[in-house]
């Protein structure tokens, strides 16, 4: 009996020190960061969106993003970089967003590197992304779904507190292909020209 109740209190030691240790509890609040976004993104909340980008990006942050195209006009995509303020960045995902019919969002922390002030960490986050929307050709519009992959290397600020990202760059590579509803749009010769121009 003595052994069982030495047991349950070693596991409630282990999970108080794994929850409440000054590191992990920093690796939590970052985690809950993206998850409060990841959920703004899956209620389509545009406003919302905006908000927790809000909440979570300084002010003084300078997103880089690099978007590599492939398509069936670019099978070879070449990188489009962009580099952002935190209000031009928020305006440039409402307006990405007011474009589609529907998207979803999954992101997951990979990497949390601790300063050794506590003050900062180092991350890596990864998410996949999937949505739908038109694409005109000619004046014809077709529906497709754009497909990605992004990988994201930035830093977290903890200082006072705050649960912020200070600095981040992301490489995203986005897939366009026409729905299945479009196959015979594509398949059309001339159809298939102006997509292919």
């Amino acid at each position: 009996m003595k052994s069982i109740i030495l047991i349950v209190i070693l596991a409630l030691v282990g999970g108080g020190y794994y929850f409440f240790y000054p590191p992990m509890v920093l690796k939590h609040r970052t985690e809950q960061a993206l998850e409060e976004f990841s959920k703004a993104v899956e209620a389509k909340d545009r406003a919302k969106i905006s908000e927790v980008l809000g909440k979570y990006l300084a002010e003084e942050a300078k997103p880089h993003l690099e978007v590599t195209l492939f398509s069936l006009s670019q099978p070879e995509g070449k990188p489009t970089i962009q580099d952002f303020d935190k209000p031009t960045f928020i305006t440039f995902i409402d307006n990405t967003l007011y474009s589609l019919d529907d998207y979803h969002y999954e992101v997951a922390l990979q990497k949390f590197n601790l300063a050794a002030d506590k003050k900062s960490a180092s991350v890596t986050f990864a998410s996949k992304e999937w949505a739908d929307g038109k694409e005109y050709y000619m004046g014809t519009a077709m529906n497709m779904r754009y497909h990605s992959n992004t990988l994201c290397e930035g830093e977290v600020d903890f200082d006072g507190g705050k649960t912020e990202l200070a600095a981040v760059n992301c490489k995203m590579t986005l897939g366009i292909v026409p729905k299945p509803d479009e196959i015979l749009k594509s398949q059309n010769p001339e159809a298939l020209g102006r997509l292919l121009r």
